[in-house]
């Protein structure tokens, strides 16, 4: 049975913040790039249909099989014309598997694809990864920092613990007993969510629309 102490003092995760976005209301077409075995957009099917995307047949077809998404995308984000836009679309874990020109690109590339947010998660800064499970496509080829996303736009939040105790596919990095529940404890010391300069993984968010008005036409004075 969960704490409901632990629950209740439990930081923001990449999950969480999706929530947050959808919870508006204004979110009903989503897009997932990179789309795999999970994804934090299906708890809102129906209300949101959700399109998974990657260049790889056999993740398409993995999502395909485990239902994910309401549809799919076979294409390459970076090379394929993709001629619509979603109210949001998301990268989970992807952008670091790009080179650091690749990975500007497809920052270019999803501004014009979102008509409203954008959100990404990925390491904070160069985390190496060799090609886990067997997929070439698991490695690390780029780190990405607060100031990057900042600098277009992005609001940044930390998220998935500490970069001090946590290192390779954000496992424990000092080798001692309780070493976790250190690092549980230094999240919460910390408030990685809003000190996200402390934090293993970060989430950036977007509206992509810009700051929105404050006052309506008919209060100009």
């Amino acid at each position: 049975m969960p704490n409901p102490l632990r629950q209740l003092l439990r930081p923001r995760n990449a999950s969480d913040y999706t929530a947050q976005l959808i919870g508006n209301g204004e979110v009903k077409t989503a897009l997932d790039i990179g789309c795999g075995t999970r994804s934090y957009l299906t708890p809102f099917r129906p209300e949101v249909q959700t399109t998974g995307l990657d260049a790889h047949a056999h993740a398409v077809n993995l999502a395909r099989a485990r239902g994910i998404h309401d549809r799919y995308i076979h294409a390459d984000i970076l090379t394929d014309d993709l001629d619509e836009q979603f109210d949001l679309v998301t990268l989970f874990g992807l952008i670091e598997h790009l080179p650091k020109t690749s990975g500007l690109a497809l920052l270019d590339r999803v501004e014009k694809l979102s008509a409203k947010y954008i959100l990404l998660e990925t390491p904070h800064g160069y985390v190496p990864q060799g090609p886990e499970f067997g997929n070439e496509f698991q490695r690390h080829h780029s780190g990405w920092f607060i100031h990057e996303f900042e600098g277009r736009g992005y609001t940044v939040h930390g998220t998935t613990g500490t970069r001090y105790l946590r290192g390779y596919m954000a496992e424990p990095r000092r080798n001692f007993p309780g070493c976790l529940l250190l690092d549980e404890a230094l999240t919460l010391l910390l408030r990685i969510n809003r000190n996200p300069r402390h934090a293993f993984n970060l989430v950036a968010m977007k509206d992509v629309r810009g700051v929105p008005a404050r006052h309506p036409r008919e209060a100009q004075p």
